[in-house]
């Protein structure tokens, strides 16, 4: 083989190394520099959410029996912003070992006569959960310094000892042109014990 072509080869070799080189360099630069679009897609904090009484307070069932499932409320929420937004969906974020979440729902408290804050499955209450229009997945408007007639419940399911609380609520909503994430305090507590004794 000519020397010729072998400096020919070799160039195009050392270009292509280059030029990989050179591509897994932008591609870290991108990553470690996300852009306008990048930037755009993650969820700005917000602060326009105020949690209420509930934020303050404890949710507890000290009489769980394994297997037995609960409607949990979170908070019902109220926008103290000067402008209207929109609620998107919630969510429990630190759900302990030994609970389960099942499901979410949005009901109106029109439809459960008020914010029910938790109820057993087996409760007189259930029924109105189970009946009331599911808005969860909707948009559900609320006006500046008002509180959602709307709230989310997730159902729960005890499957063992409980190691922990259902803790920390976070929301996402839309004002303007941006959506939001924001996290409001929320608890409950949930603990095997003695079966409560139903009165005849």
């Amino acid at each position: 083989m000519s020397s010729t072509r072998s400096s020919a080869r070799l160039i195009r070799l050392l270009s292509s190394v280059a030029l990989l080189a050179l591509g897994t360099t932008v591609l870290t630069s991108c990553d470690d520099h996300p852009g306008p679009a990048k930037a755009q897609a993650r969820e700005a904090r917000g602060t326009a959410l105020d949690g209420g009484m509930q934020s303050e307070a404890e949710i507890s069932f000290e009489h769980a029996q394994v297997g037995a499932e609960y409607w949990v409320s979170l908070p019902q929420t109220g926008n103290r912003s000067a402008k209207p937004l929109t609620l998107l969906d919630a969510e429990i974020t630190q759900v302990p070992a030994g609970v389960k979440v099942l499901e979410y729902k949005a009901v109106s408290g029109n439809d459960t006569e008020g914010h029910a804050m938790g109820v057993s499955l087996t409760g007189a209450d259930a029924g109105e959960i189970e009946r009331a229009r599911d808005r969860a997945g909707r948009p559900v408007r609320v006006k500046a310094h008002r509180v959602s007639d709307v709230y989310y419940l997730a159902r729960v399911r005890v499957t063992g000892t409980v190691h922990g609380n259902l803790d920390d609520c976070r929301f996402r909503y839309r004002q303007g042109s941006t959506e939001y994430s924001q996290d409001l305090p929320c608890l409950t507590r949930i603990r095997l014990g003695a079966p409560l004794k139903l009165r005849d």
